[in-house]
């Protein structure tokens, strides 16, 4: 239970429910309905921890699940992407975690639920072996018998309880100095370069585009209450809303701002529970991502597994002058954890980010992407029109069929034509958007990383920077058309193995010398 805790409230309330049908129905049904309600929820953990083993060998980390269907993955040390923990409050009084290991690529996850703490430690000290090893070209430098037991590492995970022969995990721990919130500092191994200050997270939190994930919690807690309050009282709170809507536009106007600041302060306490006590360390070339209130969550990110760095600007941010940090991984897991961690920064000034970046990593040496002064060779201006032709044609015909079709059959009013106008003025807009900041500039060397490049444009009212390599970039395919072929414009995608976020560079429109530069850079002419 402790694993999936969504879910056991999820079960939790509809257990509630149908006892409170059941009593006032007396159907026997439903009282079977509730007992397997209750079975389930006592028989699954038991179920996992009899099946779910876990074994640390000399080369990999080695899993088995399933009672009815059995499960065999094995993940080698060197291939570990990233190693994410959770530690509830329900797991914390027995010293206990919920680790997940994602390897390169998709599905692939180990999850283990209920494990030593130290288990995490041992883990990213043999993939940093074995990466050190793959990287000089020798064997690998760890294995069973040289650790002090002389035994490989096996356990039990579970859902509620962990054995487990841990004698091999050694953990070492060093007190950090304590930066001011949000300061990136020349700080030691285990000191922060980026923390977060409830401000950061408050200012996330209202500034968030996906807000709308907040009215959809209100919509379903909305939903789960009426089922389990009396009928009587939630048809007297409808009528009273209806009644004070009533009264005319300045109580309706009242009634939309009033839900706007009940998503508002919703949106705060989820970005709270998130986001609360948010740092991010640099230990050696790991990333440690820490955050999350009653479930505090940890993620190491090895810094030669980051495909790309995106920072981007929301409409509502741009206008405070704030952006967020993404790398871009090439893993992907299903509860979403790594994923969240990738956000490395979730809202800083755009002045600092370019500093915080440096010190966070500095292989990279990031530069001021949202500088007015930063030298990208904008790719769309000039060619405007080739953006918007299509949103105008499409526009045009989609208002002229509705305004006149309707009223002609007497389907709808004529005023519906406002609907694709609306919309395609929106999309409009996005293309103008993407023509004027749709760009690249391809980075010196220096004593940074080899081959990178910076990119910029616009997802529909949001604006992006990313950095990216040679290496990290799969393919590149050009496009173009008889007649824009004649005018030398064409357009130009890059595929970047990515599966946490932005999976390609796409550059809509632009000449055929800077299609040519960008090729020649990816296949290092």
């Amino acid at each position: 239970m402790a694993s999936n805790a969504k879910g056991t409230v999820s079960l939790l309330l509809s257990f509630i429910v149908i006892v409170r049908v059941s009593l006032m129905r007396h159907e026997w049904w439903l009282w079977l309905a509730a007992a397997a309600i209750v079975a389930y929820v006592a028989v699954a953990p038991l179920c996992a921890w009899l099946s779910t083993r876990y074994r640390l060998s000399a080369t990999m980390l080695e899993y088995r699940s399933g009672v009815l269907f059995h499960r065999r993955r094995a993940i080698a040390y060197g291939s570990i992407h990233a190693v994410n923990s959770a530690s509830p409050w329900c797991l914390r009084p027995f010293g206990v975690i919920r680790l997940t290991v994602s390897p390169v690529g998709d599905d692939a996850d180990i999850d283990l639920s209920a494990v030593p703490a130290a288990l995490q430690d041992e883990l990213e000290r043999r993939r940093a072996d074995a990466s050190g090893a793959a990287r000089f070209g020798t064997s690998t430098p760890r294995t069973d018998a040289d650790s002090p037991t002389g035994a490989s590492t096996t356990g039990t995970a579970t859902d509620g309880v962990a054995t487990a022969a841990t004698d091999t995990v050694t953990s070492t721990a060093t007190v950090p100095t304590t930066p001011r919130a949000g300061i990136v500092t020349s700080c030691p191994t285990r000191a922060p370069v980026f923390r977060a200050s409830t401000r950061d997270i408050l200012l996330f939190a209202v500034t968030d585009p996906r807000i709308v994930a907040a009215a959809i919690v209100v919509f379903g807690f909305v939903q789960n209450a009426q089922d389990m309050l009396p009928h009587a009282l939630t048809r007297t709170a409808e009528r009273s809303i209806g009644d004070y809507a009533s009264q005319g536009a300045v109580a309706i106007a009242l009634l939309v701002l009033a839900c706007v600041v009940l998503l508002m302060l919703v949106s705060v306490v989820i970005s709270l529970l998130h986001f609360h006590g948010f740092e991010v360390r640099r230990r050696g070339d790991d990333l440690i991502v820490e955050r999350g209130l009653f479930t505090r969550r940890a993620t190491t990110i090895p810094t030669a597994r980051v495909q790309t760095i995106v920072v981007s600007q929301s409409l509502p941010r741009r206008a405070f002058g704030l952006c967020s940090v993404r790398l871009g991984l090439s893993a992907a897991t299903k509860d979403d954890d790594v994923a969240s961690a990738a956000v490395v920064l979730p809202v800083i000034g755009a002045r600092r980010v370019a500093v915080t970046l440096r010190v966070m990593l500095p292989e990279w040496d990031v530069p001021d992407m949202f500088a007015a002064t930063a030298p990208t060779r904008r790719t769309g201006l000039g060619l405007a029109r080739y953006y918007v032709t299509m949103p105008l044609a499409a526009t045009a015909v989609a208002t002229l069929l509705v305004g006149v079709g309707g009223p002609a059959t007497g389907s709808w009013p004529w005023w519906v034509m406002i609907v694709p106008l609306a919309a395609g003025s929106w999309w409009t807009v996005c293309r103008w958007l993407q023509s004027r900041t749709e760009g690249y500039v391809i980075l010196p060397d220096g004593d940074a990383l080899p081959h990178r490049i910076l990119v910029t444009g616009a997802t529909r009212w949001g604006l992006f920077a990313m950095v990216t390599r040679r290496a990290r970039v799969q393919s590149v395919t050009r496009m173009t058309t008889p007649w824009r072929d004649a005018r030398g414009v064409e357009g130009l995608r890059m595929r970047l193995f990515v599966m946490n976020g932005m999976a390609r560079i796409r550059f809509r429109f632009l000449q055929r010398a800077d299609a040519d530069a960008l090729e020649a850079w990816f296949t290092g002419r």
